[in-house]
């Protein structure tokens, strides 16, 4: 893959494949919880909410594989409901999330949809396998927030985290709410910040998670 496919690449299974043993267990970790917030509602809000805390808890250091097993058995026992197998909801809500997701973070996939599916020669329904070119495509943008550009890294300047910076990055990050990213590149600006690709992604669509790239280099996340 080359610069440019990375920067236009709309299948984030190929994204991973090159990310794969150059990046760390938090990245990807916080990548699997991204794409699962998108789901929550398939997961169960409940367990599925705490299952979620867990694996971010765990990326950050902040849990043991203990819990991790607790909150697991607590959302297999949940048995969350699962809309119709041939929806684009489903599709859209469980498949991309799970089969991607949760192998990236090397978590355990609670079902294998293929299987579900049907044995070789089954019949896919148009309508799911869209859904999943969808989410994969939105998966794509997740990875580019949380990994940045791996053949373009930025060098990030200590005296860029003043404590405007140093707060707003720190608010958004526990919050997980992203809205001011536009002030935070302003806040970095005035901090002296030159360089494009991070004023950029402060003040670009998005969408910005956890684990987002510029968000971390301020907090001197890895």
């Amino acid at each position: 893959m080359t610069e440019a496919e990375w920067l236009t690449c709309e299948d984030s299974r190929l994204m991973l494949m090159l990310l794969k043993g150059k990046e760390s267990n938090r990245k990807f970790r916080l990548f699997a919880c991204a794409c699962c917030r998108r789901v929550t509602d398939v997961l169960g809000s409940q367990h599925g909410a705490a299952a979620l805390k867990v694996a971010e808890q765990l990326a950050d250091g902040l849990a043991t594989n203990v819990d991790r097993r607790r909150v697991t058995e607590s959302l297999l026992a949940a048995k969350p409901f699962f809309p119709s197998l041939n929806t684009a909801l489903f599709a859209n809500s469980f498949t991309a999330a799970y089969d991607t997701a949760a192998r990236a973070a090397s978590a355990p996939t609670l079902i294998n949809v293929p299987k579900i599916i049907g044995g070789p020669g089954a019949t896919i329904n148009p309508r799911w396998a869209e859904a999943v070119k969808n989410e994969y495509a939105i998966q794509a943008s997740l990875l580019r927030d949380v990994f940045g550009n791996p053949f373009d890294p930025v060098a990030f300047s200590p005296e860029w985290r003043t404590s405007t910076v140093v707060a707003l990055a720190s608010h958004m990050y526990e919050s997980r709410e992203f809205g001011a990213m536009p002030i935070l590149a302003d806040a970095l600006q005035d901090a002296g910040c030159d360089s494009a690709d991070v004023l950029a992604h402060c003040r670009g669509p998005g969408p910005h998670v956890r684990g987002c790239w510029v968000v971390d280099l301020v907090l001197g996340k890895e």
